[in-house]
């Protein structure tokens, strides 16, 4: 069997340290969440939701998952009333996710969950390096996020052969 070394790079090993610290929030967010019965994946959405209504597109693109897997997470919270679908009032073709009382509460319960856990996690750490890193984390962000909608709008030839696209020029 072949076996990969740990990568040399600094993007790879950028890349799998995310992977490995992403799915570590998720344990963490299913371990905060199990004892109200919830999921990492309902209080993601629930979260979203906890500030303004939304539509289950925008909710997908802002955290990064497909609008499938999204949708049905919030039809499982429509379902056992934590949320409720509503007219969108500038766009009648899309529903907005809005929260209920209900699921008010349980999203201050997972709040309140979260925040035994924070100043927990907190003593083991560095706030100003988390601070540091956060604002990396979230330079990265804005290049990748430019880079990917300029690649994703067919412009991808142009990185294996230098040569420019239409779309470059747009």
């Amino acid at each position: 069997m072949n076996t990969i070394d740990k990568p040399e790079d600094p993007l790879s090993r950028f890349s799998l340290s995310i992977f490995h610290i992403n799915g570590l929030l998720m344990r963490s967010g299913d371990v905060i969440t199990r004892s109200i019965d919830q999921s990492s994946a309902r209080w993601q959405v629930l979260g979203r939701i906890g500030y303004k209504p939304q539509t289950v597109a925008k909710i997908a693109r802002d955290m990064g998952h497909a609008r499938q897997s999204v949708q049905r997470v919030a039809d499982v919270l429509v379902n056992e009333g934590l949320a409720i679908y509503k007219d969108h009032q500038t766009d009648r073709r899309t529903k907005l996710v809005e929260l209920t009382p209900k699921g008010a509460e349980v999203l201050g319960a997972i709040y309140e969950q979260y925040a035994e856990w924070n100043r927990h996690l907190i003593t083991k750490l560095d706030p100003e390096q988390l601070d540091k890193i956060a604002a990396a984390l979230e330079n990265v962000g804005r290049i990748l996020e430019k880079e990917v909608n300029f690649f994703s709008n067919g412009n991808w030839k142009s990185i294996n052969t230098g040569e420019k696209n239409d779309n470059e020029n747009k």
